[in-house]
């Protein structure tokens, strides 16, 4: 658990309300939420994946992550 924490620090990585994140990607033009998982945040981006694909999404972050 501490070798995944500090990964995540070194990586410069973050965590978001999950609500908050989706209801900000929404506004932005994510129109399938339920195919899509919060993943992390980065660099004012809220990060993403795609249940199915598992490709990856960012959106930038705004007032609603606040």
């Amino acid at each position: 658990m501490i070798k995944y924490a500090k990964h995540f620090e070194e990586l410069k990585l973050y965590y978001v309300d999950h609500k908050k994140a989706f209801e900000n990607a929404k506004l932005k033009g994510l129109n399938d939420p339920y195919n899509y998982m919060y993943m992390y945040s980065k660099d004012q981006k809220d990060y993403f994946k795609n249940i199915m694909t598992r490709q990856y999404i960012n959106f930038e972050q705004g007032p609603l992550n606040d």
